[in-house]
């Protein structure tokens, strides 16, 4: 039976001057559904028919948004997978990975938690049409009766002229390849492929989704950097290395190693695409070859699970053509969530899909309710391309929340080709108010070489700094701010990409961090697992009344421990506390219970040598609710 799932159907308006509508539709294949492994075989498949718009339907882009949550009943999953989104067109034997997730550490997430990932697959848009099959690909060995993902993938398609007329689309390698074997080298399958061009073809696009796995002695093929290269009838067009720093990862913190950096991902990360365009002449002979960098090894384990495809494309069907991609700041997207809320100064994204290079272009913004902003912006983008541009006039409204709207006009002084996709809003939050005077509360770990903090104004002045080498292991630092009112960053960095705390680096201790007002409250706390860094925006407004983070701060450290773990409680205020200690898989199972009465701080050590070496949860209730939950690995 076809599934066909129509999200919504709507009009999006010019947000400024009343811009040609834009038709929107969300074609969404997998509904909430309930994804697990299948420990059988190492992977589970989930195929839904979808019907797509027909060939005659013009296509501007197609967005595939992907959301996880925990499943109903279940715990989210643990492990760090391989997940695939294919389609198979009707009448077609071809499957084609559009899209592939690297599943996240699930273990610390509760009942609620949900994120958002998205991937541009518009290149795809010449076989998602009519009847298509779209199979979730759910790869992994772990338990599949009391873990799982709650999945929702979601094709967000917008309407319109195409940028550019799409001819052809190769699948030129497709595979799970060994990497480092001399009895089976990589590059007896990375064989170059010979194609011929269409009549049409003005150019073309190499489309690689690749990511290293396995573990040799060389940590090959995920913990490897290694390069890649394209070559275009034998001359090298790219090259770039393979590796991906995983510290910012803005779902963070997961259970696992997350912070380690990977072969080209990291866990809870929906992969972009390594995209490279090359210019076509009609009818051409062509020759597209991928290598790797040359590596060998005695005992080869690594793998380079690898597809690329080719596209052809034939004339750009504008001149003057530029589109707002995204805004970044303000943002409530979680993808985001580690540069908002809201700072004073908006960045966006642009992408020229015009002819002729993108030398300038005028940007109106605004906050809701305010007045509007006018920028020139001026540079040199060339067709494809994208930039990041940060607006120069600061933001803000008292409201706790507002629409923030930006419309770009005039590419290069001219009309743009297709102006429906000019102009985008987002949700801007207004940053926590803090007082004139506050305190930087600072405990480093033992490696305090790898940190600095600092607190910058609007446009990167620094009002106060403390670089490594103020920094002593295990110690506490308090520093006064005095700051004019204004609009301002506090950052934190950690060059180790560690944070001041991971259950992988237990011999590199716990620190802490805080925000408190003069009289010691906590105006902010900071979870001390950030990976690279921590920013945190925020104004200040003499004699306003003022934000207070009110809600207990709870740490445990290590979480892998062969019997000790300390636990950290702060709160504003004195509350009913009890600290319990449950068997993993069955919770009812309790093993300690302390209740400790009117606690507003204190540090408590809990020795569980004596218990057998298994997974425990530790849990904090505050006036009888539930508001910390963490794993407890007992180990030999």
């Amino acid at each position: 039976m076809i599934k066909r799932y129509i999200y919504s159907l709507s009009l999006l308006f010019g947000v400024f001057h009343g811009l040609v509508a834009q038709q929107t539709q969300n074609l969404i294949s997998h509904d909430k559904e309930t994804i697990v492994t299948d420990p059988s075989k190492g992977e589970n498949s989930y195929k839904r028919e979808v019907v797509f718009p027909k060939k005659e339907k013009e296509i501007r882009r197609i967005m595939l948004n992907l959301r996880f949550q925990c499943p109903d009943g279940m715990r989210c999953a643990d492990w760090d997978y391989v997940d695939h989104i294919k389609v198979i067109p009707k009448n077609d034997s071809i499957s084609y990975e559009i899209a592939r997730m690297l599943t996240p550490y699930g273990g610390r997430f509760q009942e609620g938690w949900g994120f958002n990932w998205k991937v541009d697959v518009t290149d795809f848009s010449p076989i998602l049409r009519d009847s298509v099959i779209v199979d979730y690909i759910h790869t992994g060995y772990e338990d599949n009766k009391t873990r799982g993902w709650k999945v929702t993938v979601d094709f967000e398609i917008t309407y319109g002229r195409p940028v550019v007329e799409a001819l052809a689309l190769h699948k030129i390698y497709d595979g799970n390849y060994s990497y480092g074997d001399t009895s089976d080298p990589i590059e007896n399958h990375l064989v170059p492929v010979n194609l011929i061009a269409n009549a049409q073809s003005k150019f073309g696009k190499v489309k690689v989704l690749q990511t290293g796995h396995g573990m040799d002695a060389n940590g090959c093929g995920e913990f490897c950097d290694k390069y890649r290269e394209i070559l275009l009838n034998g001359q090298l067009i790219h090259s770039q290395q393979l590796w991906m720093k995983c510290g910012d990862n803005p779902l963070y913190p997961q259970a696992g190693t997350w912070i380690f950096d990977r072969a080209n991902w990291c866990p809870g990360y929906l992969l972009q695409p390594d995209e490279v365009t090359f210019k076509l002449n009609s009818n051409q002979a062509y020759t597209i070859d991928l290598n790797m960098e040359p590596y060998e090894t005695e005992k080869p384990s690594a793998k380079e699970l690898l597809v690329a495809y080719v596209l052809e494309y034939g004339i750009i069907n504008s001149a003057n053509d530029v589109t707002l991609e995204d805004i970044i700041t303000p943002s409530n997207e979680e993808i985001y969530s580690r540069k908002n809320q809201s700072g004073a100064l908006a960045v966006i994204r642009i992408k020229n899909n015009g002819r002729d290079n993108l030398k300038s272009v005028m940007i109106d913004y605004n906050l809701e309710g305010n007045k509007t902003k006018k920028f020139k912006w001026e540079g040199d983008l060339p067709f494809g391309e994208t930039a990041l541009l940060t607006l120069p006039e600061e933001i803000y409204t008292e409201k706790k929340s507002a629409i923030f709207y930006v419309e770009l006009k005039r590419p290069n002084g001219k009309r743009d080709g297709f102006n429906e996709d000019n102009a985008k809003q987002s949700v801007y939050t207004r940053p926590h108010v803090l007082p004139q005077t506050s305190v930087i509360y600072f405990k480093t770990n033992n490696k305090p070489g790898q940190n600095q903090y600092q607190v910058t104004d609007s446009f990167g002045k620094i009002m106060f700094k403390r670089d490594s080498l103020d920094l002593q292991p295990n110690t506490i630092y308090r520093d006064t701010l005095e700051l004019p009112k204004g609009n301002y960053t506090f950052s934190v960095e950690d060059t180790g990409g560690d944070g001041l705390e991971f259950w992988y680096k237990a011999k590199a201790g716990r620190g802490d961090v805080r925000l408190l007002d003069s009289i010691g409250q906590a105006i902010k706390h900071f979870n001390s697992d950030f990976g690279s860094h921590i920013i945190y925006n925020f104004r200040v407004i003499p004699s306003a009344p003022y934000h207070l983070d009110n809600s207990p701060s709870v740490t445990m450290f290590p979480a892998r421990t062969d019997g000790p773990v300390t636990l950290d409680y702060f709160s504003n205020e004195p509350k009913q506390v009890e600290v319990i200690i449950t068997q993993q898989e069955d919770e009812s199972k309790i093993l300690e219970t302390h209740t400790y009465s009117n606690l507003d701080r204190g540090t408590f050590t809990y020795d569980l040598s004596y218990l057998p070496k298994m997974r425990y949860y530790l849990k904090v209730m505050v006036d009888g609710k539930e508001i910390f939950k963490n794993r407890i690995r007992l180990k030999e």
